[in-house]
């Protein structure tokens, strides 16, 4: 556990900054094209400061700096869980550039989201995991996660959001 820590230290974990919004953006970018595919809606340094560096972020953000670079990130939100009774922060996005990887810095990002989470009063860090990515549930169990059993992710949007909601006003 003690070379950990010293893995861990080589990336500053902390809030991105706003001249690091187009490199937030880059990020964000990777990881919502890992699918082979260009992002549905690509981001731009505009976007990520009016979404998550300005005066109301929609998402808690970190970033990792490293090597003069952003090596990572990791996006979550607050949401109430009704199971617990208590707020959980929803991990919505955890990315580390490939030649960063295997060096703590995917840990490093979930023990900072983990203290944001606790200093917001949450009771827990909750998210998904794309199915058949042996990798991630490794990298997520060796953090001390557990499954909560059976459970599968679904999605309402677009269109189908659209219809959906016209039954309410209907």
């Amino acid at each position: 556990a003690g070379g950990d820590a010293a893995v861990m230290a080589a990336a500053e974990i902390r809030p991105a900054r706003p001249a690091e919004a187009g490199a937030v953006a880059a990020l964000l970018n990777a990881i919502n094209s890992l699918d082979g595919g260009a992002p549905a809606v690509p981001m731009t340094a505009a976007i990520v400061v009016r979404d998550l560096l300005g005066p109301a972020p929609r998402a808690l953000l970190l970033v990792a700096a490293a090597e003069d670079a952003l090596q990572g990130f990791v996006t979550g939100g607050l949401v109430y869980d009704a199971e617990r009774a208590a707020d959980t922060v929803m991990v919505l996005d955890l990315y580390v550039v490939p030649a960063a990887r295997r060096r703590g810095i995917g840990r490093a990002l979930m023990a900072g989201l983990a203290a944001a989470a606790r200093r917001q009063g949450a009771a827990s860090l909750w998210w998904g995991v794309d199915q058949g990515d042996a990798d991630a549930m490794l990298f997520y169990k060796a953090i001390g996660s557990a499954s909560e059993g059976p459970f599968t992710g679904l999605i309402l949007a677009g269109a189908a959001l659209d219809r959906l909601a016209a039954e309410h006003c209907a």
